[in-house]
């Protein structure tokens, strides 16, 4: 197998150092945000934040994690660091994968709760409380992936520990194979499920004109974000009076996203004063929203 030198080698060290740059610079920051989050009541409950810290998540940190993998897998395939060769990458991928684990599972869910909550207005008392749980909670797992993140850098910098005698992945074609086929599958799902939910998050939608409704029970319905919303939309005196919004996905971001209801109800206004592509669940309750006042339901 041929080793990448020269120019090459450089170019992808220097997009390696700068994917690692902004994924550290994007933790650091959200857990400065976070900090100054908890300690000033005044900024407690910034929306504005909110969106820069959703922003940098799932921008930022998300993309520069995933060029991290595809350059890591790189140095493996075409270097003689190899994957398994040292001990001291072993540890490094036993922590990479702990750092993914923390990330996908505990950390962004936490960190879409927030903007989902902030999406909706933190207009109940319950999701204030939650919100601070969430924010707390952030805050923790945040610093605790900065720890195995800095860890992973120290590792890679040092390089303690000596060489193993083989790397079944780097000197076994199959094995090697398999794995960078197991990888990039990975990498590109990541890649494209995210251009799909920021897809939703961006979706335009239309406020239609609900004076020129008679009174009356209209339907709409909107399939995506992981399931089917339904709404039930009643105009009376050619305005609304009440939505009710039924969901076959079950999730919690559903709950939060009920006071975007009320906010609908109070303005009059389908496209509700949201944070853009704050959240999935909201988009898709106001899409349903729209869909029931389609040109058949005139």
């Amino acid at each position: 197998m041929n080793k990448i030198s020269g120019n090459y080698l450089k170019i992808i060290k220097a997009l390696h150092v700068g994917f690692i740059a902004l994924t550290f610079g994007g933790m650091i920051s959200i857990e400065v945000i976070l900090f100054l989050k908890l300690s000033d009541q005044l900024l407690t409950f910034s929306y504005d934040l909110d969106y820069i810290i959703y922003k940098l998540n799932n921008g930022i940190i998300y993309y520069s994690f995933l060029g991290i993998v595809a350059t890591t897998i790189i140095y493996g395939l075409y270097t003689n660091w190899g994957f398994l060769r040292f001990y001291w990458i072993i540890i490094k991928w036993v922590l990479l994968l702990l750092f993914v684990v923390i990330f996908i599972l505990f950390f962004s869910p936490s960190i879409n709760a927030l903007a989902s909550i902030s999406d909706s207005g933190l207009q109940l008392d319950s999701h204030q409380n939650e919100y601070i749980n969430l924010l707390n909670n952030s805050f923790r797992l945040n610093l605790v992936l900065i720890i195995i993140y800095t860890t992973i850098f120290f590792i890679s910098s040092l390089k303690p520990f000596g060489k193993r005698k083989t790397d079944l992945l780097s000197d076994n074609r199959i094995a090697r194979v398999s794995i960078l086929c197991v990888i990039i599958i990975s990498v590109v799902s990541g890649f494209f499920g995210s251009l799909n939910l920021n897809k939703l998050r961006n979706m335009q939608i239309l406020n239609p004109d609900i004076e020129i409704y008679a009174d009356g029970i209209y339907n709409g319905e909107f399939v995506g974000g992981g399931g089917t919303y339904s709404a039930t939309v009643e105009i009376g005196n050619h305005k609304i009076k009440n939505i009710q919004i039924n969901a076959t996905r079950d999730s919690k971001y559903f709950r939060f996203a009920d006071p975007v209801i009320q906010r609908i109800i109070k303005t009059q206004d389908v496209n509700a004063d949201a944070i853009t592509g704050a959240t999935t669940t909201s988009k898709c309750i106001m899409k349903s929203i729209e869909n029931a006042f389609t040109e058949t339901n005139k």
